[in-house]
C-alpha cells in the first residue's frame, strides 16, 4: 500500500534497465523474445514483467511499484534482524531509494537477501534457498553467497539443483534470443563514460564511489557485529574486483553492499545504547543531507514521467506506430531506445539510438536532462509530423 501512495508524491518513471525489462517482458509474454540489444540479461526481472505484460499500459507503473514495495520491505527486514537502527541505515544508504523510485532491481534485491536471512535464521532452509536464489537471478554478484551459505548450512542437494537452475535462467535464453550465450557479460564490460572500469585503477575508483554511500553513523557500529558486517564488505569487495577485470563497477552495484553494512551497524549498536545515543546528533544531520536530495529526486522522476507520457502522444500524433514504422528506421537519443522500442511495441534492435539518421526513416527529437541540445539531429529533408511535449517526430514519409 505505501509503495502504491509513493506515486501520489514519486510519479512513476522506469529507469533505462527497467524498460528493457519490460519490453523483454512483453515479448516473453508473447512467446518470443530479442535481446541482441539493450542492457545485460536480468532473468528474475524479465520473467516479472511477462506476467505484468496482460495489464497493457499499467505494467510500467505496476513494476515501479514493486520495486518499491521491495524497497520497503528491505526496511522492514532491517527492523527485524538489527533492530530501527539498521532500518534507518539501510533506508539512508546513499541511492537507495532513488534507484527503488525509478523502479531498478537494488531494492528488490536486498529483500530477498534479508528475508532469506532470516528464513534461514528460522531453520526454514527451503525457502531460504529460494530468497537467495531469486538473488542470484538479479545480480551476479549474489552468485559466490548463493554458493558460501548453501555450502555452510549443508544444503548440497539443493545447491546444485538450484546453480542448475540459475545458470539455465541466466545463459539459454540470452543465446536462443540473442545468439551469444555470453552477450550479457560482454554487454557489462562496456562501461558508460565516467565509471570505474575506465580509470586508472578501477578496483581503487570503485571503492572509492562505494564510500559515500555508507551512512557512517550506523555503519560504525558493524565493527560490533563484524561477522555480518563481511558480508557487506565482501559484496563490495566483488564489485570492485569485477570492475578490474573489465566490468563496469558503477556505484549502484555497491548498494546492496552498503546496505549490508548498515543492517550489521544497526545490529552492533543495538546492544550498546550509550554509542547509540552519542550517535543521533550525527545521525540526523546527514540524514538531513540526504534527504535535501529528495526534492531533485522527485523533480527528476516527474521530468522521466512526462518524457515517457509526451512519447505515447507523440506517436499517436504522427499517425500511429505502424504508420511511422513504415516510414523507415526509427533513431532516438542516447539513454531512450527501450523507452522508444517499448511505445513502439518493437524488438530493441529496430531502434537506433544515439545514432546518425539515414536518409529514410523516422527522427523522435527529444531533450532530457543530460542533453545539450534536443537529440538526435535529423537531415534538413525530415519533416515535422507531431510535436507533443518534450518529443518532435520527424519523418520522410510524404503524407
Amino acid at each position: 500500500m505505501a509503495a502504491a501512495l509513493s506515486l501520489l508524491v514519486v510519479p512513476a518513471a522506469p529507469s533505462y534497465d527497467a524498460w528493457s525489462w519490460l519490453l523483454w517482458g512483453r515479448e516473453l509474454a508473447s512467446g518470443s523474445l530479442s535481446t541482441a540489444e539493450g542492457p545485460a540479461w536480468k532473468p528474475l526481472p524479465a520473467l516479472v514483467c511477462a506476467v505484468l505484460a496482460p495489464l497493457g499500459g499499467a505494467a510500467p507503473t505496476v513494476w515501479v511499484v514493486l520495486a518499491r514495495a521491495g524497497a520497503l520491505a528491505a526496511i522492514g527486514f532491517a527492523y527485524r534482524i538489527g533492530g530501527w537502527l539498521a532500518a534507518v541505515g539501510v533506508a539512508l544508504t546513499g541511492g537507495f531509494l532513488s534507484l527503488a523510485a525509478e523502479g531498478n532491481s537494488e531494492g528488490l534485491l536486498l529483500a530477498f537477501a534479508l528475508a532469506g536471512v532470516v528464513l534461514a535464521l528460522e531453520g526454514r532452509g527451503r525457502w531460504a534457498v529460494a530468497c537467495f536464489v531469486c538473488c542470484a537471478l538479479l545480480r551476479v554478484e549474489a552468485w559466490p553467497f548463493l554458493i558460501v551459505l548453501a555450502l555452510w548450512h549443508g544444503w548440497r542437494w539443493r545447491l546444485v539443483a538450484a546453480s542448475l537452475g540459475v545458470m539455465v535462467l541466466w545463459f539459454v535464453p540470452e543465446w536462443l534470443a540473442s545468439g551469444e550465450m555470453l552477450r550479457s557479460a560482454s554487454r557489462a564490460q562496456v562501461p558508460n563514460p565516467g565509471q570505474p572500469a575506465l580509470a586508472d585503477i578501477p578496483v581503487v575508483a570503485s571503492l572509492g564511489d562505494a564510500l559515500p554511500l555508507l551512512f557512517l553513523p550506523v555503519v560504525v557500529g558493524a565493527v560490533f557485529a563484524w561477522r555480518w558486517a563481511l558480508v557487506g564488505v565482501a559484496w563490495i569487495g566483488v564489485v570492485a574486483l569485477m570492475a578490474q577485470i573489465g566490468f563496469s563497477g558503477e556505484w549502484r552495484y555497491a548498494v546492496p553492499g552498503a546496505a549490508a553494512l548498515a543492517v550489521a551497524g544497526g545490529m552492533g549498536l543495538a546492544s550498546r545504547p550509550r554509542l547509540a545515543a552519542a550517535l543521533v546528533v550525527p545521525a540526523v544531520v546527514v540524514a538531513a543531507v540526504r534527504a535535501a536530495d529528495l526534492p531533485d529526486l522527485r523533480s527528476r522522476e516527474t521530468a522521466r514521467a512526462e518524457l515517457a507520457s509526451d512519447l505515447r502522444r507523440a506517436v499517436a500524433d504522427g499517425g500511429g506506430a505502424r504508420a511511422l514504422l513504415r516510414c523507415g528506421r526509427p533513431y532516438v537519443g542516447r539513454y531512450r531506445g527501450p523507452l522508444l522500442a517499448y511505445a513502439l511495441d518493437v524488438e530493441k534492435r529496430r531502434v537506433d539510438a544515439d545514432g546518425a539518421a539515414a536518409r529514410r526513416g523516422v527522427v523522435f527529437r527529444s531533450l532530457t536532462e543530460a542533453d545539450a541540445a534536443p537529440a538526435p539531429a535529423a537531415p534538413t529533408h525530415f519533416r515535422a509530423v507531431a510535436s507533443e511535449g518534450r518529443w518532435t517526430v520527424l519523418t520522410t514519409c510524404d503524407g
